[in-house]
């Protein structure tokens, strides 16, 4: 009978454990524990939705990523000209589908979302 007590005593305490463990490992992957990345940036213009363009474009280290707030970003960059930025982003880690042009199919671009844009 003891035995049997201090069986069902060693699972309880195990189960408390995982289940702390498993807690602490949620709450640490919560939103607001982001890494935010500051790098020079060359920002791209495509056109407005509208008229068929794309929006806009942020090129990393020759890599194309779409921020999924680019609505924050003034209009004075919406110009045919690449223009060489500062920014701040969290990086999304997934892919941001975006419809544009006469294509079809929705595009994809690694997302990012921006935090701080200045021009250099």
């Amino acid at each position: 009978m003891i035995k049997l007590f201090e069986y069902n005593l060693m699972k309880t305490i195990i189960i408390y454990i995982f289940l702390l463990i498993s807690l602490a490992l949620l709450i640490s992957c919560e939103e607001g524990n982001e890494v935010i990345y500051e790098k020079n940036a060359i920002l791209k213009w495509t056109g407005d939705y509208d008229v068929d363009g794309c929006g806009f474009f942020i090129e990393i280290d020759s890599v194309d990523y779409k921020p999924e707030n680019e609505g924050i970003i003034s209009r004075e960059y919406q110009t045919s000209e690449e223009i060489s930025v500062t920014i701040q982003y969290i990086d999304l880690m997934y892919d941001i589908e975006y419809y544009c042009g006469d294509l079809p199919k929705a595009q994809k671009a690694k997302a990012i979302r921006l935090t701080y844009l200045d021009s250099n």
